[in-house]
């Protein structure tokens, strides 16, 4: 490897770690919920989004890459907060899915809606042409690694029950 080499490596990999260092607008837990509870709204939203009655929680454990029992406390004190709801499987009653209370779908759309905003924000400061050039980079900077080490599942897509 030549010096241009390693430093554009170098300079690459700085990048890389500035990313993880910036506050993202609106990219905040939801209040009283810790990191994990809040990605376990986002999922549930995602997932009522496309017509999902709720997850089961083994689906929930590997989306998240948590144990079973992780996610059942986290449920348990989510319910107890009233932003999710256990409810039973219509196909089969033995099998409890979880999914998004009323109030829990109406704090996912304030944070949301901040979120939105914020992402404006950077559209604004980049312009349209580069805002896209941004996702297409990032799109294949995904692949690239994926394809050397494939994650349990994309971030886009719910695993099948």
């Amino acid at each position: 490897m030549t010096t241009d080499d390693n430093q554009t490596s170098h300079a690459l990999i700085q990048s890389f770690r500035q990313m993880r260092h910036i506050n993202l607008s609106g990219r905040k837990p939801v209040e009283g919920c810790t990191q994990a509870e809040t990605m376990m709204l986002f999922i549930l939203h995602r997932s009522m989004e496309e017509g999902s009655t709720g997850l089961k929680a083994s689906v929930l454990s590997q989306i998240m890459r948590v144990t079973q029992p992780t996610v059942s406390q986290m449920v348990n004190v989510l319910e107890a907060r009233g932003l999710v709801e256990r409810t039973a499987d219509t196909q089969d009653r033995r099998v409890v899915r979880i999914k998004l209370s009323e109030e829990g779908q109406r704090i996912i759309k304030v944070v949301l809606d901040a979120m939105y905003e914020g992402t404006k924000d950077l559209i604004r400061h980049l312009g349209e042409e580069r805002t896209h050039l941004l996702i297409e980079m990032l799109n294949d900077v995904f692949q690239y690694y994926n394809e050397r080490s494939p994650l349990c599942h994309r971030p886009d897509q719910t695993p099948s029950e």
